[in-house]
């Protein structure tokens, strides 16, 4: 009987995945916050960060399914960025106090802004913004940051994939980009004053895409500001989010998933990891333990 009152529990209120559209002005946190209050769920997530100063796609998953993020393969990001040339910034955008160095005219540097971008290409090391959410010692940056602490601020790669040039204009640069997770936009930013020599903040920053789901996808929840507990939220076909093997399993092994057993590995077709699902919901996730057996890697039931 309770196993059957946690499977009716699991068909009302099913864990999942969304894509939002973040409006400026709020932080990632507070697209969690306005779904887990608002639908109930007991735990809400995201598979990155967008600062407040942008807009865009922002990936989401509730309750156990937040525990897949680490299985998304495609999870390359694309921007569309507005940078102002000739400006300096605490946080490297407009959302602190802006400093003026010098007037700059970004349509006679635009073969240089050109260069800038074509050099970019490809792996490189960047160091974050002191302004931002990365960890260092247990702690967030922007909190030493804000309590003038200096830090020493381990660098990380990077890829960038593609960049091209939108428009110049006055003093600002339109370009648009794709990077690997955990790229920092306003680093590049400010990378390309300093190759212009002079200084540069991001005005405008709004994210396309991400993996292969962008911002013209039919489950896109817009409008987020509007929804409330009435809303038809709408979920992503996680197969979109997760490339992996599916082994589809009927109702009768949901006991051996939910107490970690081992499976046998006749019934997986090639040594990988996969998703198991039943009913069309993943369960746990399963990896080769040895030539007769499969093991779970994660369980979400």
């Amino acid at each position: 009987m309770k196993l059957q009152q946690k499977l009716r529990m699991r068909s009302d209120h099913k864990p999942n995945f969304y894509l939002l559209d973040k409006p400026k002005t709020w932080t990632s946190q507070d697209l969690c916050t306005k779904l887990k209050k608002n639908f109930n769920f007991n735990k809400v997530g995201h598979s990155g960060t967008l600062d407040p100063n942008a807009d865009g796609l922002m990936l989401l998953a509730t309750d156990g399914y937040t525990k897949l993020f680490d299985y998304i393969n495609k999870t390359e990001k694309t921007y569309n960025v507005t940078a102002i040339l000739g400006f300096s910034s605490p946080t490297l955008d407009v959302d602190s106090e802006l400093s003026f160095h010098d007037k700059v005219d970004a349509v006679s540097l635009k073969n240089d802004i050109e260069d800038f971008l074509r050099n970019i290409l490809g792996e490189s090391f960047q160091t974050p913004p002191i302004y931002s959410a990365v960890k260092v010692k247990g702690k967030r940056l922007y909190k030493y940051a804000r309590q003038n602490q200096d830090v020493d601020i381990p660098v990380r790669k990077i890829v960038v994939e593609n960049t091209k040039l939108l428009s110049v204009m006055k003093n600002k640069v339109k370009f648009e980009i794709t990077v690997s997770k955990g790229t920092y936009i306003r680093s590049i930013v400010e990378q390309l004053g300093k190759f212009l020599n002079t200084e540069a903040v991001v005005e405008m920053l709004t994210r396309t895409s991400i993996g292969n789901l962008d911002i013209n996808h039919n489950k896109l929840n817009k409008n987020v500001e509007k929804i409330n507990y009435k809303s038809n939220l709408h979920s992503l076909n996680w197969k979109e989010v997760i490339d992996l093997p599916v082994l589809d399993l009927n109702q009768d092994m949901l006991e051996t998933i939910q107490h970690g057993q081992l499976i046998l590995s006749s019934m997986f077709s090639k040594k990988n990891k996969y998703i198991v699902s039943i009913n069309n919901d993943i369960v746990a996730v399963y990896e080769p333990f040895n030539e007769k057996y499969f093991k779970p890697d994660k369980v979400l039931i």
